[in-house]
Order: C-alpha cells, then sequence, then structure tokens
C-alpha cells in the first residue's frame, strides 16, 4: 500500500508538472517521472526496482534536484534490504550512501540535504535489514518444521516395518513347523508317529502364542501400546527370554530333530552382558534361518547351529546340508527372498555383516553383529 500510496502521488507530481499548473519545470519533472517508473517497479522485484531508481539518481545530480529521490531512496533500500541478497543489499546502501555523499559536490543548494538523507537512508537499511532477518527465520522454521514432519512420518513408516517383520518372524516359524507337523500327522503310519506329530504341533503352537504374549508386553513397556507397563515388565523378566539367543537356538535345534533333520547346537563362550537389542537381532535372524533350514532340507539331512561371542562380535553360523539332486523340496515352502533381506536389513541396522551362500551340499548362513558401538 506504500509503494502505491507513493506512486501515484509522484505520478500526481508529474502529472501537474508536465501541465503547466505547477512549480516544477521540465527538469525536475523528468526526475519525478523516472522517480515513478521506479517506484513503479517495485511491485514486480526489489532488485529491480533499485536498479530502475539508479537513473533517477544520476539524473538528480545532473538536474540539481534531490527531494524527490531523497524520499523515495529510503523505501527502495528497505524493500531491497528486506527481501534481496545480502551482497546485493550491501551493494545497494554503498551505491545510496555513495549518491548522498556526491551531494554537496554537484549542488550547491542542497549540499546540506546530505546529513538529512544519510541517517534515514541507514535508517531504512537498517529497518529493512532486521524485517529480512526476521522473514528469514521464520522460512527456516517452516523448513524445520516440515523436515520434522517428515522425518517423524518416515520414522514413524520405519516403525510400522519392523512391528509388520517382528510379526512375521514371531508367527511365521511356528507356522511353519505346525503346517510340516499337520502334513505329517496327516501320512502318519502309525498312530504313535500322529500323536508325536500333534504333540510338536500343539508345542509350537504355544510358543507362538507366548511370542506374541511377550512382544506385545515388550510394546506395551516401551509405550508403543496401551498397556499396564509394570505388568509387562514383569512378564519380560519371567523365566528365560523367548529372545534369548542360547534358549532359542536349543529350542529350534529340538525342532528341526522333530523334523528328522540331525542337529548339532553349539552356545559355548557366550558372555552374559550381550545388549538386549543385539541379542534381539540376532534372534530374529537364526529364527529366520532355522526356518528356512526347515523348508528346504530334507528328511534325513544335518543342520549346525553355532553362536558364540569373538573380539567384541557376537556371531552366528546356521550351516544344513541340501536335498541331493533330483529331490523335491517340500511342497508349499518356496521362498520368496524376503526372509534373506529382512535378516540383512536387522544385521544392517547395526553395523554387521551378514552372507548367505551354497557351499557344496551345505547352506551356510553367517552373521556378525558389533556387540558395542551398534549403529542403532
Amino acid at each position: 500500500m506504500t509503494s502505491l500510496f507513493v506512486t501515484l502521488s509522484l505520478i500526481s507530481d508529474f502529472v501537474i508538472a508536465v501541465t503547466g499548473t505547477g512549480n516544477l519545470n521540465a527538469a525536475e519533472s523528468l526526475v519525478v517521472l523516472l522517480t515513478s517508473l521506479a517506484v513503479y517497479v517495485l511491485w514486480t522485484r526489489t532488485t529491480f526496482a533499485f536498479a530502475a531508481l539508479i537513473p533517477a539518481m544520476v539524473a538528480s545530480h545532473l538536474l540539481d534536484f534531490f527531494m524527490l529521490t531523497g524520499l523515495t531512496m529510503p523505501l527502495v533500500l528497505g524493500a531491497v534490504a528486506a527481501t534481496a541478497h545480502r551482497l546485493f543489499s550491501y551493494l545497494a546502501l554503498a551505491v545510496a550512501v555513495a549518491w548522498a555523499l556526491l551531494i554537496p559536490f554537484t549542488s550547491a543548494d542542497f549540499g546540506g540535504v546530505t546529513w538529512i538523507i544519510v541517517p534515514f537512508i541507514s535508517l531504512a537499511w537498517g529497518t529493512g535489514m532486521f524485517v529480512g532477518y526476521n522473514l528469514e527465520r521464520r522460512q527456516q522454521d517452516r523448513l524445520r518444521i516440515a523436515e520434522a514432519t517428515r522425518r517423524a512420518a518416515h520414522a514413524g513408516e520405519e516403525e510400522r516395518r519392523s512391528l509388520a517383520r517382528d510379526l512375521h518372524d514371531i508367527v511365521a516359524h511356528n507356522l511353519t513347523i505346525i503346517s510340516m507337523q499337520a502334513l505329517a500327522a496327516k501320512y502318519a503310519g502309525t498312530d504313535e508317529a500322529a500323536k508325536t506329530a500333534v504333540d510338536v504341533i500343539g508345542s509350537s503352537a504355544g510358543e507362538a502364542l507366548i511370542d506374541l504374549r511377550r512382544m506385545l508386553s515388550l510394546l506395551q513397556a516401551e509405550g508403543i501400546v496401551a498397556g499396564d507397563q509394570e505388568a509387562a515388565q514383569r512378564e519380560l523378566g519371567e523365566g528365560a527370554s523367548a529372545l534369548d539367543l542360547e534358549y532359542g537356538a536349543v529350542k529350534f535345534g529340538r525342532m528341526l530333530e522333530s523334523l528328522g533333520i540331525y542337529t548339532t547346537v553349539d552356545t559355548g563362550g557366550l558372555e552374559q552382558d550381550i545388549p538386549q537389542s543385539v541379542e534381539t537381532a540376532l534372534y530374529r535372524v537364526l529364527q529366520e534361518a532355522v526356518t528356512n533350514v526347515a523348508k528346504h532340507s530334507g528328511e534325513g539331512g544335518e543342520c549346525r547351529i553355532d553362536v558364540h561371542t569373538r573380539a567384541g562380535q557376537l556371531e552366528l553360523a546356521v550351516d544344513n546340508t541340501m536335498p541331493s539332486n533330483g529331490s523335491a523340496m517340500r511342497v508349499g515352502w518356496n521362498s520368496s527372498g524376503s526372509g534373506l533381506i529382512g535378516m540383512r536389513d536387522r544385521v544392517d541396522a547395526f553395523g554387521g555383516t551378514m552372507s548367505s551362500a551354497r557351499d557344496g551340499q551345505w547352506w551356510r548362513v553367517r552373521a556378525e553383529v558389533p556387540l558395542h558401538g551398534a549403529n542403532a
């Protein structure tokens, strides 16, 4: 609104000068016209407006008329300081001060006006810089809020993916055992074999239920879902945790034995001060690896599970024999590869390494996670 008022005022003065009804002569009218154009350009960009004001500044010195240019200069300079780049703002200030300081050398009548214009120019420029600083801070605050919102959304998405992966790891292993034992019970040749398969099904279903309950308790204890946190912590602390590596290795070994896969388990030398997060991550990797063994290793095959600590690393090795050529895998258990991806994601999250490859008739899985200084 200020620029519009000044523009209309200057144009009015110019019209008066042209019609000869005012006190301005032709030279002064030219300065009025140039100044009016500069203020009008202020509606587009402040840098353009200051550039358009330069002809008026030159004309004011040549034609010895500084009144309108001196009044317009602080307005344009303040707008430049508030909105333009800092370097341009300093350059504009230098030009404006130089223009004001030259007045005593080019005009005998307006020499004293310099000491009035210079303070106005300085005040306008300082005010503009203050406004620009606040505008910049407001913009930075908006960007920070937008970035924080984006990060919160990303963290929420990652948390949902992690929860989905945990639920998959908890349920998939036991459901694999249940489904395969149900198939074994269906084709069991004796009542004793069918009874054994049903016992394994019941045990696996119970393990899955315990895992789900403990995961819910963990989520409640961490405040992710509503619930009694004290009761959740109490349940997590009872007995051998479902996420205890040594306990899990023995449990999974027995499950593989029940499928007819000869399994050896070595957990000697495990330290007792393994961080819970690291142990949980390796437990899930072990669980997925054993699930893959159950899917792909033929009956009568072999599996070796080795968990130990060495040189500040928690190391896991799962080796199993592959079915002989021509042997069919268990129907319905062709791997999509998503399990290996989830395993690598877990190990990578802690700055560890993982590999899985065939070695002759063996399939070998290796995972190493640093005990301390993990990335997670």
